[in-house]
């Protein structure tokens, strides 16, 4: 382990500080699970800034950085990549004065990387606690928890059969509700494994059922967790939505909060989906208060849930691996062609 400087322990100290005082905030959930509604929620306070997702850091978190510094090659690779990155480019701000930083450095550790530049975003906006909403980041969540101790981590669930209905609708890719229950299954579990490890104050967990029936309760309830005062311009996020996410998110999300997007899956789901995914991800669904019928399958049925799996269990391994490929591909310097989201509308029209 590398030996820090004085001056780059004091500036590790006061950093330490500073996250105390207004710890960083992470949403976790299953993807189409209401975590981008909640960003644009939390995103709405005065204190707190949450930008697009950054998965452009899973090749960038590992266990190495935990107790080595970054620096020569490695730290240079990594200013190129964000440099060229259009995943960090969605975040839709003016990046200069950390690139700037990040170039004029010879060896920072990763804390230091990762609070830097979210916070060069929440500066951007006026804002002194900076947050992180990326599904993608679930298998990185305990190292950021080891970086970040003080931290609150907020856990959305949503009902298994609404995420499956809704992720098909984004990606025709994602239509096999068989492993769309074992993924919807295995992210709570992992993420409900990690939460075991913190005390009550540094974790909370919500419906995202409950946050469109009760919006103001239940925002005024994550405050009190979150320690900050409750403002009521969270509940007009909708205002500046097309600032901070593009169009290809849910229709819904440019709107007030209603109660419409409930249960959707009653009237969009065949009758052997809806059988599937109650079978598969029963246990959960009863956990979190979801209604579940008893379900009985005939030969057919259980044949056709055995093809599902077979078919798209091995294509959605490949999904995975091929994306975090990609990243590692770019972070090398390699061309890489992305398939992203759109753009947030340029931040200056807020002005006109």
């Amino acid at each position: 382990m590398k030996k820090l400087l004085p001056n780059q322990q004091k500036h590790s100290g006061m950093q330490d500080k500073l996250n105390e005082q207004n710890p960083p905030v992470f949403i976790l959930g299953v993807q189409r699970s209401g975590t981008t509604l909640l960003r644009l929620i939390l995103n709405s306070h005065s204190y707190i800034a949450i930008p697009e997702e950054a998965a452009f850091l899973r090749p960038i978190i590992k266990k190495k950085y935990i107790y080595n510094e970054i620096s020569g090659k490695d730290l240079k690779r990594i200013y190129n990549y964000l440099k060229n990155s259009p995943h960090y480019a969605l975040w839709n701000y003016d990046s200069s004065k950390f690139l700037n930083w990040l170039e004029m450095q010879h060896s920072i550790s990763l804390k230091e990387f990762i609070n830097n530049l979210y916070m060069s975003y929440a500066e951007s906006e006026g804002k002194i606690i900076w947050g992180d909403k990326t599904p993608s980041l679930l298998r990185k969540v305990d190292l950021l928890y080891r970086l970040f101790p003080e931290a609150k981590f907020i856990h959305i669930v949503r009902d298994g059969r609404d995420v499956f209905d809704s992720r098909r609708r984004m990606d025709s890719t994602k239509d096999n509700a068989a492993v769309m229950a074992i993924e919807w299954c295995y992210k709570i579990y992992k993420t409900e494994r990690f939460l075991e490890l913190l005390p009550p104050s540094n974790k909370y967990t919500l419906r995202y059922e409950d946050l469109l029936i009760n919006p103001e309760e239940t925002v005024k309830n994550l405050c009190g967790f979150m320690q900050v005062e409750y403002e009521p311009q969270m509940m007009d996020f909708y205002k500046k939505s097309k600032y901070y996410v593009g169009s290809h998110h849910s229709k819904l999300i440019f709107k007030p909060i209603t109660s419409e997007n409930l249960q959707k899956w009653k009237l969009n789901l065949s009758g052997k989906e809806i059988k599937v995914l109650s079978l598969l991800a029963k246990r959960y669904l009863k956990k979190y208060g979801y209604e579940v019928d008893n379900v009985k399958l005939s030969f057919r049925d259980i044949i056709f849930l055995f093809s599902k799996i077979l078919i798209g269990f091995h294509y959605r391994l490949y999904t995975v691996f091929k994306a975090n490929m990609l990243f590692k591909k770019a972070l090398k310097g390699k061309r890489v062609i992305f398939k992203h989201g759109k753009q947030a509308k340029p931040k200056g029209e807020k002005l006109s």
